[in-house]
């Protein structure tokens, strides 16, 4: 089937698989749209089912733990009858070596989550437990990730596993020219005790912040995040667990021109602090946070360099090529994804 594709030079199915938050349930993903624009029909599925053609490519965003029916129905079928399947890790998991950060504790509700093998679950650990047992269970044949801190982790456990950052596109935002009334937003779940702890510290030495953030909130997504990102001076970046790269947080900054302001995040690449954000440990956090609240000019300048690079250079739309570079080379030759630890 694969030959007859490219004698007649149809591109084959791709069935993307995209969980979704209830802010965002029945929309069409980005990435299944970014595909459809490089000319590949696509079919948008939550956990499954998919068709069992061998000649169609399923496409897994996001997290394997978030896709237990899907991975019951690909672990059924024999490797001769399951299509090429591909996934765009975009979750954390553990620090590499090289990082010389701690692997961190989970806290009661992510503990919680964990045992009872929750698929809402997206904690470091059961992140890598359950990719590693569909890397056991030979299901993917490329495995791609969004940072070069995930890359370095699996390399070290023998898994090959390629890098594409997520990238800018239209949903993100765009500078609207608004008045920025706001000095300093954190947008994302407060429900985080590291965070709660970061963000108590930065406001006991005179930060003032505005937290905005949920999963359910529709304001909290779509036009109504951008007019916020617009009105926003300095966008604070605090992790879930130090070292760690939101990098769709950073991405948003960017794209509204606000001033990321983050705590130092290991290989944050392509991004480069100093150039396209500013990286400070909390002890120095609200001095900088001072400093550039003052300095128009200078906030300005980095935040016109780092629109320029996302919009320009790291584009969804190029991440998604790389990606299916790979497809394509391996669709000649398909092997899955080996892990030797």
């Amino acid at each position: 089937m694969v030959l007859s594709q490219q004698l007649t030079g149809r591109k084959p199915a791709i069935t993307f698989c995209y969980r979704g938050f209830a802010a965002s349930w029945g929309a069409r993903h980005v990435v299944a749209s970014s595909l459809e624009r490089a000319g590949y029909p696509v079919r948008q599925v939550k956990d499954g089912p998919v068709e069992p053609a061998a000649d169609s490519i399923v496409w897994v965003w996001g997290n394997t733990n978030w896709y237990p029916r899907l991975y019951a129905q690909l672990s059924a079928m024999s490797r001769e009858q399951r299509p090429l399947v591909v996934l765009w890790h975009t979750e954390p998991l553990p620090p590499p070596r090289a990082a010389r950060l701690p692997w961190p504790w989970l806290n009661w509700w992510e503990a919680a989550k964990f045992v009872l093998r929750d698929p809402d679950a997206t904690d470091v650990y059961i992140n890598y437990l359950v990719l590693r047992r569909w890397l056991g269970a030979g299901l993917l044949d490329i495995l791609v990730t969004a940072t070069l801190g995930r890359c370095e982790f699996l390399t070290e456990r023998g898994i090959a596993a390629d890098w594409a950052p997520l990238g800018y596109e239209l949903s993100c935002g765009h500078d609207l020219g608004l008045p920025r009334d706001i000095n300093v937003l954190f947008l994302g779940s407060p429900d985080v005790p590291r965070r709660n702890r970061l963000l108590r510290r930065l406001r006991k030495n005179g930060v003032h912040i505005k937290v905005v953030g949920s999963y359910v909130d529709p304001h909290c997504w779509g036009e109504h995040r951008t007019e916020l990102l617009n009105r926003t001076k300095i966008l604070l970046n605090l992790a879930r667990t130090p070292g760690e790269f939101p990098d769709l947080r950073l991405i948003l900054g960017m794209a509204n021109k606000a001033l990321v302001v983050s705590e130092p995040i290991y290989r944050p690449d392509p991004f480069v602090p100093g150039q396209h954000f500013i990286s400070a440990s909390i002890e120095r956090m609200p001095e900088r946070i001072r400093y550039y609240l003052t300095q128009v000019e200078e906030r300005r300048l980095i935040s016109e360099r780092a629109h320029q690079l996302i919009t320009q250079d790291v584009t969804l739309d190029r991440s998604v090529g790389r990606i299916l570079d790979l497809v394509s080379a391996r669709m000649h030759h398909r092997a899955p994804v080996q892990s030797v630890v």
